[in-house]
């Protein structure tokens, strides 16, 4: 391989992985407003607050689906790319987190609390990622 094609393909790995990790952060985010809309929607209207009271859970087990194996991908590439160990753990509590919060192992009361503090980790974890790729030379 030629120094030229070397660094496109570096190119194309660094577009690739910040991808990766750009669409887990929109994924997040998009859990982060669902979790957060409900207690606007209650007040809003009671049609309204009632299916998302009864879509909570589905919508829930459906975006992390969605995010475990994206965030495993991304992290765990972003790992053995910079090695930082701190993201990792941060992404992997963090979907811990979601997981603990849907499945309703610590009870239902939790879903909600544990989604919300899951996702923001999952999502701080992805950004740190992005940055530590877009400082790597």
């Amino acid at each position: 391989m030629q120094p030229s094609d070397h660094n496109k393909h570096n190119k194309h790995n660094k577009h690739q992985a910040v991808a990766l990790d750009r669409w887990a952060i929109i994924l997040s985010g998009i859990c982060l407003l669902h979790c957060l809309a409900l207690p606007f929607a209650v007040l809003l209207g009671p049609v309204l607050g009632q299916w998302l009271l009864d879509t909570e859970t589905n919508a829930h087990w459906l975006l992390l689906a969605m995010a475990l194996p994206l965030s495993f991908w991304a992290l765990g590439r972003g790992y053995k790319s910079h090695k930082s160990l701190l993201t990792l753990t941060l992404g992997s509590v963090g979907l811990l987190l979601m997981f603990l919060g849907v499945s309703h192992l610590v009870g239902e009361a939790f879903e909600v609390p544990f989604t919300v503090i899951g996702v923001c980790a999952v999502m701080f974890a992805h950004i740190r990622n992005t940055l530590a790729t877009l400082r790597q030379h």
